[in-house]
């Protein structure tokens, strides 16, 4: 009976095969593995279930080879990615990002003890304007206008360093 499936079938399931692998020597293996499972199954096979256990197996074994192909590393001359080495770069940028802030902590120093005292509350401690005020028993806007000396003097100097 086997051998009678063999010569039934075998062209409708390359070409089943083949029209789903591209490769031939895939469609080959894959027919292989095909005919190996059904002679392991062959004392179940009838005239009846044939041809259904014929197209079940033949689309396990396909999808069997796509999952092993997900599976495998692609080879080394397939994969093209080319990863840039910036680390210089970003080096310097965290290098001159770092000599900012030291300028920016030197000119904080050279406000006024009052007006630094107001900007470093409210732009490191996160303190609001009116909290400010109240604390320091200023009015509101005072506090806005020290904060707004401050960083009119800030970005002139920042530029100018």
């Amino acid at each position: 009976m086997f051998q009678q499936i063999y010569e039934t079938y075998w062209n409708r399931m390359f070409a089943m095969v083949a029209r789903k692998v591209k490769d031939r020597e895939d469609v080959f293996d894959i027919m292989q593995n095909i005919f190996f499972h059904l002679w392991l199954y062959r004392n179940s096979l009838t005239q009846q279930n044939t041809e259904s256990v014929i197209i079940k197996t033949c689309v396990q074994e396909i999808s069997t080879y796509y999952t092993s192909l997900k599976r495998q590393p692609l080879p080394s001359e397939r994969c093209t990615i080319q990863v840039k080495d910036d680390s210089v770069e970003q080096l310097q940028a965290k290098l001159d990002k770092e000599k900012e802030l030291e300028l920016l902590k030197l000119n904080i120093e050279q406000l006024p003890p009052t007006r630094r005292k107001i900007f470093t509350m409210n732009k490191y401690e996160g303190i609001t304007q009116e909290k400010i005020a109240s604390n320091l028993n200023l009015s509101p806007k005072a506090v806005k206008k020290q904060i707004e000396k401050a960083l009119i003097f800030l970005r002139e100097n920042q530029k100018h360093s």
